[in-house]
């Protein structure tokens, strides 16, 4: 198999201080998603292993089971690079997903460039629509855990619909308890590329298009089912990845580093 390098970058640093690097490495994969569970790979558990050679990062990923769909495993895949690619300091990223009934065909196409069509080329479609879809229901889960949260505070409907982006970033200022509601929601809304500037409408459909009033409730209530299910899901998936490999998602990250604690002597590794 012929790994392709990644797109050159103007890079001056060729010692990396280990401990540093893997922090780095674990925020930039804090920031891949399960497209379906919309929750980040390292707190689902599905990391299983980083290993930093140089300017080079090795990062094997597992599922909940032998038989998660291809489609959503290469998305991962492909985030998991994309994002660790974004590190000024690396050269090369392999992504190896295991014990996945696909693996070969998804580490070879990851590591070589293909897109999921031309290493799966009996594959109808492509993953930007299912991309797509999974983006559209995170969004109206983030928003209806945010208007929930405002609703048990004590707003009326209209007063929740005529909200700007400026007081919901003001939240994040006063109300803790609000801040990742918050944040996220105002993340997937940069992301969906809607208006950020603080007389910005707060809330809206997926697509922009603003809430009628008295059109909150059936939102929610459509909301709610979108945002449950994945919330089982996560609980479910979560409980397979358990009984598959035994291991409790926060020490999956602290055996990795003490593994490296055991073999390297040094903090510091050189090109």
């Amino acid at each position: 198999m012929m790994v392709l390098p990644l797109p050159l970058k103007n890079r001056e640093v060729l010692k990396v201080d280990k401990a540093n690097a893997r922090d780095e490495v674990y925020r930039q994969l804090a920031e891949v998603y399960d497209p379906e569970l919309d929750q980040p790979l390292t707190e689902l558990g599905f990391i299983g292993d980083v290993r930093i050679a140089g300017e080079k990062v090795t990062v094997r990923f597992r599922l909940p089971t032998y038989w998660c769909a291809a489609n959503f495993a290469y998305m991962m895949a492909s985030d998991i690079r994309e994002r660790v690619s974004e590190l000024a300091w690396v050269k090369r990223v392999d992504v190896m997903l295991q014990d996945h009934f696909h693996d070969e065909e998804i580490n070879e196409g990851i590591n070589c460039g293909k897109t999921f069509q031309t290493a799966f080329p009996d594959a109808t479609d492509g993953l930007d629509e299912l991309r797509e879809t999974f983006r559209v229901k995170a969004f109206q889960a983030r928003q209806e855990r945010v208007l929930r949260w405002l609703i048990r505070k004590g707003l009326q409907e209209e007063a929740i619909l005529k909200m700007r982006v400026g007081d919901l970033q003001q939240l994040l200022k006063k109300r803790q308890v609000a801040k990742k509601l918050v944040e996220r929601y105002l993340n997937i809304r940069q992301e969906r590329g809607l208006p950020g500037d603080i007389s910005a409408e707060a809330f809206s459909h997926p697509d922009g298009t603003p809430i009628d009033l008295g059109g909150l409730e059936l939102l929610l209530n459509r909301a709610s089912s979108t945002r449950l299910s994945m919330e089982f899901n996560t609980a479910f998936c979560s409980g397979l990845l358990k009984t598959r490999y035994g291991e409790d998602k926060q020490g999956l990250k602290n055996a990795d580093l003490e593994k490296d604690k055991t073999k390297e002597s040094t903090g510091v590794i050189e090109a």
